[in-house]
């Protein structure tokens, strides 16, 4: 049975920018498999998230080593503080 959700430490990759994060990702099983949102915090409420406006890829692997491409909705975040809300691109990581 797959996965629907995962709840837990994470890292987000923006080209040489690491920044771990704890992340909420879920999907409907009524959605399409490629169809995936979240919401990820920084662990450090001090890193700004700014940075991560600038890249064209983002990449967020979890504590297994499974990875999965998303925007961010920059509309909705507040990227000095987070949290940020997601939308995965491909298959989810879970």
């Amino acid at each position: 049975m797959a996965a629907y959700a995962y709840n837990g430490k994470s890292i987000i990759i923006a080209g040489s920018v690491v920044i771990p994060v704890h992340a909420k990702l879920w999907k409907h099983y009524t959605q399409p498999s490629d169809r995936w949102f979240g919401i990820l915090v920084s662990d450090d409420p001090r890193v700004d998230l700014r940075p991560l406006q600038e890249s064209d890829e983002l990449t967020l692997r979890l504590s297994d080593g499974n990875e999965g491409s998303f925007t961010v909705d920059w509309a909705s975040a507040n990227p000095a503080a987070g949290p940020l809300r997601i939308k995965g691109l491909r298959q989810p990581p879970f």
